[in-house]
């Protein structure tokens, strides 16, 4: 089979959609799979028509509803074949609700099958779209299980380190666990937080960079490369999340998972479909609550040790990158079965 992915993040290669697609090329072309990646932030228009075509896939793949499925929509059309779209994240939460709704629409009711991570994000979609909730699979995000998760030594020693992988745009709310943890800092002074990911909204990143200099115990460590983010999460204590939405589970948090590192993350629907409060990790509400929960982790090492051995459990039987694939590639051939 010849699968057309269509990504707008490919090269971007720390971004979660970029670790997603990646990922699932990588182990459907283990399952015997043909794939090539177009990639929408490097080429459009009448070039990428050209290229599509002449690959000749027999299915397209998109990733992102807006950015990737109307690409897909667009190509299928003009090429007689189907495709099918992931939702990802800001596509159903935010694109669904603004003036891109339209195109959006048209995208999603074109493709012979959708696919969500979680059925909170199906959820969501029936409450704009009902009509195509049967069209909608469930395919849980994968994360590959590294053999060694062991800890490494931290880079200054005696600290507590918290660890925030995010790219920096508003969605990821990123400025939020400063003040909170700057509360705890003044009567914790070893706690430490590193802030990793690619700059995705310049603006944005610049109140970043501002105010970080304003935290002493605060670092941006800038992009570290998805090959040495696994050296990163064994230096470090603890893995927050503080997006205000995720597209029903995000890679960072099911990385930490697999490295056996406690998880305190935002009370949103996307991180309650991995994160199971005082088993797989922490919830936090507010300001109040993450400092509450912050200072829980820096003081007891046996609920760190017995939640990093919970999410790690959860990842190895939920969460097979192989499990995902053969998902994905049995959706292929009933779509095209059925074309």
């Amino acid at each position: 089979m010849r699968v057309g992915i269509i990504s707008p993040n490919y090269f971007a290669e720390e971004t979660g959609n970029a670790v997603t697609v990646r990922r699932i090329e990588r182990h459907l072309r283990s399952l015997g799979c043909e794939v090539k990646v177009f990639a929408t932030d490097r080429v459009a228009g009448e070039q990428l028509q050209a290229a599509v075509k002449e690959y000749a896939p027999d299915i397209l793949h998109a990733f992102h509803a807006y950015h990737g499925g109307r690409v897909a929509c667009a190509l299928a059309k003009a090429l007689g074949v189907p495709y099918l779209v992931t939702f990802t994240g800001t596509d159903i939460y935010k694109a669904l609700c603004d003036q891109r709704n339209m195109e959006l629409h048209a995208a999603l009711r074109g493709a012979s099958r959708l696919v969500a991570f979680h059925g909170c994000i199906r959820h969501r979609l029936a409450e704009h779209m009902p009509t195509l909730q049967e069209r909608t699979a469930i395919i849980p995000q994968g994360v590959d299980l590294p053999d060694d998760c062991s800890p490494l030594p931290p880079a200054e020693e005696q600290a507590f380190t918290f660890l925030l992988p995010a790219g920096l745009r508003p969605v990821k709310n990123v400025l939020f666990p400063l003040e909170p943890l700057a509360e705890l800092y003044a009567d914790h002074p070893q706690v430490r937080l590193l802030l990793a990911g690619p700059v995705l909204d310049k603006d944005y990143a610049a109140q970043v960079m501002e105010a970080f200099e304003r935290y002493p115990f605060a670092r941006y460590l800038g992009v570290v490369g998805h090959d040495r983010m696994g050296e990163l999460y064994r230096r470090v204590d603890a893995v927050l999340n503080s997006s205000l939405s995720e597209g029903g589970m995000a890679n960072t948090v099911l990385e930490a998972m697999a490295y056996a590192k406690p998880l305190l993350v935002a009370d949103i629907e996307g991180n309650r479909s991995v994160v199971k409060e005082n088993v797989t990790g922490l919830l936090y509400r507010d300001a109040g609550d993450l400092v509450a929960k912050a200072g829980q982790l820096a003081a007891n090492a046996r609920l760190r040790e017995k939640l990093g051995y919970n999410g790690r459990a959860l990842v190895r039987a939920l969460y097979s990158p192989d499990k995902e694939a053969a998902s994905y590639l049995t959706l292929y051939r009933d779509i095209l079965q059925k074309n």
